[in-house]
């Protein structure tokens, strides 16, 4: 493994710790379960900025504009949803991860990654996106 699959890999998992702590949180109930959930939200939807906005670079090097105006459908979708129906903001965050990761695999529009990082992501955006759809139930008891 390289020193840049390290890297990856450690950032990758730790940044799993914003979305499972707050899900933790919220679960038991904690005093700190309204912030824990705040900074799910906002946490979520700067990885899925973070996601869409890596999509331009592969747009440009592919020079695939589908790519570019998906990245900015995702975008759109998740800031109006963030700003506008936060209610709904955690169960939308799980599914956009979902269909973002559905979207990079399954699809020509993005190079083929490496099956390291590909199960890698998997396995991310299924505790990520978990861990959304624990704080959107939990929120709605």
């Amino acid at each position: 493994m390289t020193g840049a699959q390290r890297i990856t890999s450690l950032l990758g998992y730790a940044g799993l710790i914003p979305f499972v702590i707050p899900a933790l949180l919220v679960v038991s109930a904690s005093e700190y379960a309204e912030l824990s959930l705040t900074i799910a939200a906002a946490y979520a939807f700067g990885i899925i900025s973070f996601i869409c906005g890596s999509w331009w670079g592969m747009a440009l090097h592919n020079g695939s504009v589908r790519a570019l105006l998906f990245s900015n459908l995702y975008f759109l979708t998740a800031l109006s949803i963030f700003l506008f129906a936060a209610r709904w903001w955690p169960l939308a965050a799980a599914i956009l991860l979902m269909s973002i990761l559905f979207a990079e695999q399954n699809t020509t529009l993005f190079p083929r990654f490496p099956h390291s990082y590909r199960k890698m992501r998997v396995s991310l955006t299924l505790v990520a996106s978990a861990s959304m759809l624990t704080l959107h139930l939990a929120a709605q008891a």
